[in-house]
């Protein structure tokens, strides 16, 4: 008996993990990705609250942007949503990926590999839905900004 066994060290073959030692993992990657979405929830709120205070600040005066600066966002927004889209369609094909075998440690493996593209394509979403919503607003903006200058123009004709 080696010195290592007689300790009662453990060994394992290379690239695998003992179905304790993966529900272990499995645990730890559970809280990780539940941590990680509570961060991000956090973020986005936070990011919603200064985007509140903007509104709020423009509302009053206190804040504005020209027409060709909404304009020049409004594409590189869209963009972001538009790629985080694809991305989101990208990622929700890996729970298409098929165990490499029929054993627990690759059915383990499996699972946890099911649970981090879930957490992926949940924190795309959430970025996507952020970006989305900040094109949208550029949109209303740019649409309001432009029926008041029709509606401007329209009355300086009438006095003509």
């Amino acid at each position: 008996m080696s010195d290592d066994q007689s300790s009662g060290a453990r060994h394992h073959r290379a690239g695998y993990l003992s179905p304790e030692e993966q529900a272990k993992r499995d645990a730890q990657d559970k809280r990780f990705n539940e941590a990680m979405s509570t961060a991000g929830t956090r973020i986005y709120q936070q990011r919603a609250a200064d985007d509140a205070k903007v509104d709020a600040a423009a509302a009053g005066g206190g804040f504005t942007m020209d027409i060709d600066a909404m304009k020049s966002l409004l594409p590189e927004w869209q963009g972001i949503a538009d790629e985080l889209n694809d991305m989101i369609n990208d990622g929700q094909q890996l729970r298409g990926v098929t165990k490499p075998a029929e054993d627990p440690a690759s059915t383990l493996q499996k699972k946890a590999a099911d649970s981090h593209a879930d957490a992926y394509v949940a924190s795309l979403q959430q970025q996507q839905a952020y970006a989305q919503g900040y094109a949208d607003q550029l949109k209303q903006a740019i649409a309001k900004y432009e029926q008041q200058d029709q509606a401007n123009a329209h009355g300086l004709d009438k006095r003509g």
